[in-house]
C-alpha cells in the first residue's frame, strides 16, 4: 500500500509535467491503475477520446468499479478512426457498472482529464491529470503531447465541475 500511496501523493505540494513521447506514458497508466486498487480512493472521473483496441486505462476503470469506487466516464464517440473501439469500450464500461456519458450534443469533447478523489487523514484530496493527448498508450509513444499532474485544489474543483 505504501507504493500505491506514494504514486498518488507524488504530486502533493507540486505539479509534474511530462512531455511525451520523450517521457514515458506509463505514469498516466499507473496513475489510473493505482487509483483503481487504492482502498482510500472513493471516485474516479475521466474523459476518453481515442481509447484504442487494448486499453489498460479502461481495464483500470472497470477494476475500480469492481472495487466499489464511483466511476464516471465521458466518452466521445466521434473520435475519427476509433469510433468502433469507443463504442465497444463504452458498452463494456456500462456492463461493469461505470456511469458512461456519451459526449455533449452538438459539441466534440476533446478534453483529456482524469480526477481521482482520495480519502486522506486531513480530509478528501483531488488528484488531477490533464493531457493534450489521448488516454491511449500506443499513441502516447508516438505523438507529442503534455501530461500535467497536480493536486491544486482550484484545478481539482474545476475538473470536478467539468467531469
Amino acid at each position: 500500500m505504501k507504493k500505491t500511496e506514494a504514486c498518488l501523493r507524488s504530486c502533493v505540494g507540486r505539479t509534474v509535467l511530462l512531455y511525451q513521447p520523450y517521457n514515458s506514458f506509463m505514469p498516466v497508466v499507473d496513475f489510473v491503475g493505482t487509483a483503481a486498487r487504492d482502498p482510500q480512493v472513493l471516485a474516479i472521473k475521466q474523459t476518453l477520446y481515442r481509447i484504442g483496441e487494448n486499453s489498460p486505462i479502461v481495464e483500470a476503470l472497470m477494476e475500480a468499479r469492481e472495487n466499489h469506487k464511483q466511476v464516471a466516464v465521458l466518452v466521445e464517440l466521434k473520435a475519427r478512426f476509433d469510433e468502433e473501439h469507443n463504442i465497444a469500450w463504452s458498452r463494456a464500461l456500462e456492463q461493469a457498472g461505470v456511469h458512461v456519458i456519451y459526449g455533449v450534443l452538438g459539441l466534440k469533447t476533446h478534453a483529456k482529464m482524469c480526477l481521482v478523489v482520495r480519502r486522506e487523514a486531513d480530509g478528501l484530496r483531488r488528484y488531477v491529470h490533464l493531457g493534450t493527448g489521448n488516454y491511449n498508450p500506443v499513441t502516447g509513444r508516438i505523438y507529442t503531447d503534455l501530461s500535467y499532474f497536480t493536486c491544486d485544489p482550484d484545478l481539482g474543483a474545476d475538473v470536478r465541475r467539468l467531469v
